[in-house]
C-alpha cells in the first residue's frame, strides 16, 4: 500500500511539475489575443546622424511591412531615438525591456549606445540585433542576447590597412572621434599599418559635434602624410575632408562605414569628397535597392543590415512562438535567443550565420571610392 501511495504521489508530482519544467528558463513573453507583436528599433532619429538612423528604421519597417503578421498577430514597429550615445540608449533599453509586448530589438545604432544598452538587455534577457554597431569589444563581453548583422571592426580595419599599403600609402595620419566606434576602429587600423611596415606620423582625437578641425589639420600638414584615415561618422568626416582641401593638404582621405552615406558625405562634401576611399559591406542586390528606394527614396548606409536583422528576428519568433487556446502567443526568451543563434539564411546582404559570440561569420568588407562620372558623384566599388 505504501509503495502504491508513493507511486501515486510521484505521478501527481510529474503532472504538476511538467508544465513548470516546460517553461523557458529565462522567462516568457505572452502576447494576448489580437494584440500586436512589437519589435523595438533603437536608432538616431534627430541630429547630425539622423539620415543614417532613419535609414535603419526604414530598413526594419520595410521587412515588417513585407512580413505583415506572425501566427495571425500583426507586427508593430516601435522606433525610439537613441541619440547614437549611451545615456539615451540605456533609457530606451529600459523602456523596451519593460514593455510586455516587445519581443526583441533592432539596435542600437552606435557602438557607444549598444555597449551599455546590452547590459540592460542581458538583465532582462531581451534579444537585440544591431545592424550597425561594429566595435570589436561588443562581442567580447559575454552578452548572450547580443547579435549583429554588420561586421566586427577587426575585419573592417584589417581590410582598410591592407588596401592602404597596397596603394603605397606608407606615411599615414590617423584621426578619430574618441567614440567606442571611431577610436577602436582607428586603433585597429593603425596597428595593421604598423604590422605591414607603414609609419603612423600622427594620431589625433576630435570631439563629435565640433565643426572646426583646422588646429588638428594644421599640426598634421607639415608631417606630409600620404593618407589621412578617419575613424568616425560622416558629420565630422565630411568637414575634415573639406577642411583638408582648404588647408592645402595633399594627402588622400580614407574612412569607414560611418561615412558611407550619399547625402551626408558625397552631397555635403561636393568636390572635396571626390577620390575619398570608404570601407563598407558588399552592396545588396539591385532588385532590393530598387524596391527600397521606390518606397523611401535614396538609401544611406545600414538599411540592408537593418532589414536582414529584422528578418532574422521575425523568423526566430515565428519558429518558437507557441499558440495558446485563446489565440495568444507564448514566446520563451531563451528559446528565442537560441533560435536567433542558429540562424542560417541568405539575406539581402549575403549569407547570415552567427558565431558563438554573436558576430556574423563570413562578413565581407569592400573598398569604395567616391568618383564622378557624367556629372554624378557616387560610391564605386573597387576591385581589391
Amino acid at each position: 500500500m505504501i509503495r502504491l501511495l508513493l507511486a501515486v504521489f510521484l505521478l501527481i508530482g510529474l503532472f504538476v511539475a511538467g508544465p513548470l519544467m516546460a517553461q523557458d528558463e529565462w522567462g516568457e513573453i505572452v502576447i494576448p489575443p489580437q494584440k500586436p507583436i512589437k519589435i523595438g528599433v533603437g536608432t538616431m532619429l534627430t541630429g547630425d546622424y539622423a539620415s543614417m538612423g532613419i535609414d535603419i528604421k526604414n530598413g526594419a519597417e520595410m521587412a515588417i511591412l513585407e512580413k505583415g503578421t506572425i501566427h495571425g498577430h500583426p507586427i508593430q514597429l516601435q522606433a525610439e531615438d537613441d541619440g547614437c550615445a549611451g545615456p539615451p540608449s540605456v533609457a530606451i533599453a529600459e523602456k523596451f525591456c519593460n514593455d510586455p509586448l516587445i519581443v526583441g530589438v533592432i539596435g542600437y545604432m552606435c557602438s557607444g549606445g549598444s555597449k551599455p544598452a546590452s547590459d540592460i538587455h542581458n538583465k532582462y534577457k531581451v534579444v537585440m540585433i544591431s545592424p550597425s554597431s561594429t566595435a570589436e569589444e561588443l562581442t567580447k563581453r559575454n552578452i548572450p542576447v547580443f547579435f549583429r548583422t554588420c561586421w566586427n571592426d577587426i575585419i573592417q580595419a584589417k581590410r582598410a590597412a591592407d588596401f592602404a599599403i597596397h596603394k603605397g600609402f606608407k606615411r599615414v595620419a590617423v584621426i578619430h572621434d574618441k567614440s567606442d566606434y571611431g577610436q577602436s576602429l582607428a586603433e585597429a587600423f593603425l596597428k595593421g599599418i604598423k604590422e605591414k611596415g607603414g609609419e603612423i606620423v600622427a594620431t589625433e582625437g576630435i570631439t563629435r559635434g565640433d565643426k572646426d578641425f583646422t588646429p588638428v589639420l594644421t599640426k598634421i600638414k607639415p608631417l606630409k602624410p600620404q593618407l589621412i584615415y578617419f575613424g568616425g561618422m560622416a558629420a565630422e568626416g565630411v568637414l575634415i575632408v573639406r577642411q583638408m582641401k582648404r588647408a592645402g593638404i595633399q594627402a588622400d582621405f580614407m574612412s569607414d562605414d560611418g561615412c558611407f552615406t550619399e547625402k551626408d558625405f558625397i552631397q555635403a562634401g561636393g568636390k572635396a569628397a571626390i577620390g575619398s576611399y570608404i570601407t563598407y559591406a558588399q552592396e545588396p542586390s539591385p532588385q532590393w535597392v530598387e524596391r527600397f528606394e521606390k518606397k523611401y527614396g535614396p538609401r544611406q548606409t545600414f538599411s540592408p543590415q537593418a532589414y536582414d536583422a529584422t528578418v532574422v528576428l521575425m523568423s526566430a519568433i515565428e519558429k518558437v512562438a507557441k499558440k495558446k487556446e485563446d489565440g495568444g502567443l507564448v514566446i520563451g526568451k531563451k528559446a528565442l535567443r537560441d533560435q536567433v543563434a542558429k540562424t542560417e539564411i541568405d539575406g539581402v546582404t549575403g549569407p547570415i550565420k552567427f558565431d558563438p559570440n554573436g558576430d556574423r561569420t563570413g562578413s565581407v568588407v569592400a573598398i569604395y571610392q567616391v568618383v564622378e562620372e557624367k556629372g554624378k558623384a557616387f560610391f564605386k566599388k573597387l576591385d581589391f
